[in-house]
């Protein structure tokens, strides 16, 4: 419930609250023109990143960010109170998006608008008067609240109360197979499609879990470590109560994650360059003593509205399952698994997905963005349209007053352009000609449509403005949290052999402990296998090497609660024990 923060002053048309316009002065081009001119689906492909790739940020971008908007009073899912609305019922913070006439997909259907609310404002740092400024519901830091909630209460609704455990479904006990996330049953269509009633979506840390099935794949892929590391946990420490349990479990779940990010998932973003300049390569042994009371780890705007949403460009158009030979079974459209997650029910089908995303290439990082979310996205059972989600990205990053990408590139020490013609080079030419077809200057290129078009660095997978706003973010993320774990000397420090054991993390790794048939795991599920540089190696092998929990066996007992221990003193002397 804190404010974004802001790289660079918003640019609102009325300097206070106003979306963005033209540095004309007059309109944008609207957010649907923007998106089926300049994104349309041609459907490249990068011959290197998985669509693991996709999970995980998206699973972390789930750590991170969800803007404060107004909620539907009964199902909380997004209010439908815009487009089918007289302007007097309509609610107050409308700011639909308009279809023009002409649109080729959506006038099949009629369709002349899209509901959008904006975000809330938010009171601004010190409680001054000032422009619009919105908020982030989740906290900024990576603390697994996709996995554990993100306050107390919710918490403690995802536990069971005994063993450090959180509430599964093991709707697969009598086949032998691992758990499932529990049903959602408090508010079962929040984020949901259900097909009837006696059909439930899954609960999980996040409230988005079922947006879509690759997403609840992730989220049970952590419940489950958690579930594991704990029960490992009770057999080394027997005098270990539940919460013990827990937050210890939890500290070392949050570990593997803040890890995996830094050492596999970033690599891949960025590239070694930029994760060199910007100082995120974690350390290989030692303490890394990098906190920094000074840094406010909060989540930038541009950050949260534009340039984290660069996975939307490498969505496929049909996700796949494969068989733990490594070959192809099936697919399914990307839009009939949004916010329907119910093939997970199916006995042996979740490790068929965990197969099918380190096993099917992403689509390129570019500006061609599959119609399964332009045209399709959150469409309703038996419907033959969706919404638009590059219509989403514009409309969120101008009512944001998010800058356009030219003072971002400024911003970052590129080049900027005063006219199209200087665009050439740094984006392919038949781009700078759409844009040229749309807007009237340079300046007004929204973030995220400049950023997603960009030729990719070297050894990276985003353009350099992308990679300046992502890598800005990861480093703050880093610096600015005091729970971090690479840090000495603070309460929630691991010892230096735990520390080690926690740089033993691997996705591969995870991927082994936590499904049922899955034998075999390329070294960098996020890359395509590869026989010389990412082979496919077996779990039993030993080449992906396991925590040692040992190293959180506690025999001092000191540091835990003294209730715990009440029942020796209430113990004759001769017992045994030694009090």
């Amino acid at each position: 419930m804190t404010p974004f923060q802001r790289l660079i002053g918003p640019l609102y048309a009325d300097g206070i609250n106003a979306p963005r316009i033209s540095v004309t002065g007059h309109d944008l081009p609207l957010s649907r023109v923007v998106s089926r001119t300049i994104h349309p689906d041609e459907g490249y492909h990068d011959h290197a990143g998985t669509v693991f790739v996709i999970a995980w940020g998206q699973f972390m971008d789930h750590d991170f960010t969800l803007t404060g908007t107004p909620l539907d009073p009964i199902n909380r899912n997004d209010p439908e109170e815009c487009c089918k609305r007289p302007p007097h019922l309509k609610h107050p913070y409308c700011n639909e998006i308009r279809i023009p006439d002409d649109d080729y997909f959506y006038r099949l259907f009629n369709v002349k608008c899209i509901d959008f609310v904006r975000g809330f404002p938010s009171p601004r740092a010190g409680c001054r008067l000032g422009s619009r400024q919105q908020f982030n519901t989740l906290t900024s830091v990576i603390d697994g609240n996709t996995i554990y909630g993100v306050n107390e209460k919710f918490t403690r609704k995802l536990r069971t109360g005994y063993n450090g455990l959180l509430r599964m479904n093991p709707v697969f006990a009598e086949y032998g197979l691992k758990d499932l996330l529990p049903l959602k049953l408090d508010i079962p269509d929040e984020g949901c499609t259900r097909p009837n009633k006696s059909m439930f979506c899954f609960e999980a840390g996040e409230i988005r879990v079922n947006e879509q099935l690759v997403l609840t794949c992730m989220h049970t892929l952590l419940a489950r470590e958690h579930n594991r590391i704990a029960t490992e946990l009770g057999r080394i420490n027997p005098h270990w109560d539940d919460e013990t349990l827990f937050q210890e479990s939890r500290r070392i779940n949050i570990g593997i994650i803040q890890h995996i990010t830094y050492n596999e998932f970033l690599p891949i973003l960025l590239g070694k360059e930029v994760m060199e300049k910007f100082g995120l390569l974690p350390l290989k042994e030692g303490y890394w003593d990098g906190y920094d009371e000074n840094i406010n780890p909060a989540i930038i705007d541009a950050f949260s509205a534009a340039a984290f949403r660069f996975g939307h460009s490498l969505l496929p158009t049909a996700i796949e399952r494969w068989s733990k030979a490594h070959k192809f079974i099936a697919s399914k459209r990307l839009s009939d698994l949004i916010r329907r997650p119910y093939d997970l029910y199916r006995a042996g089908v979740y490790d068929e997905y965990l197969m099918g995303l380190m096993n099917q290439v992403a689509q390129a990082m570019d500006d061609s963005i599959t119609q399964e979310v332009t045209n399709h996205l959150f469409k309703k059972e038996g419907a033959r349209f969706g919404m638009d989600l590059v219509s989403f990205n514009m409309q969120r990053g101008r009512e944001f007053g998010v800058p356009g990408y030219m003072e971002f590139r400024k911003f970052c020490g590129l080049p900027t352009a005063d006219t199209f013609q200087e665009l050439f080079g740094s984006m392919p030419n038949e781009t700078v000609r759409r844009y040229e077809s749309i807007f009237e200057h340079p300046s007004d290129v929204d973030l995220w449509s400049g950023g997603v078009s960009e030729r990719s660095l070297p050894g990276s997978m985003l353009g350099p403005t992308f990679a300046c706003i992502i890598a800005t973010q990861f480093s703050y993320v880093r610096r600015g949290d005091r729970f971090w774990y690479e840090l000495p000397n603070q309460p929630s420090s691991f010892t230096p052999e735990q520390l080690q054991e926690i740089r033993k993390a691997k996705l591969a790794r995870l991927i082994c402990d936590n499904t049922d048939l899955i034998d075999t795991v390329q070294i960098y599920p996020m890359v395509l296998p590869d026989h010389e540089i990412n082979p496919r190696v077996p779990c039993k092998s030993g080449i992906l090497p396991s925590i040692d929990l040992t190293k959180w066996a506690d025999y001092g007992h000191e540091s835990h609660s003294p209730h715990q221990y009440q029942f020796l003193n209430e113990l004759p002397e001769n017992v045994g024990f030694k009090k």
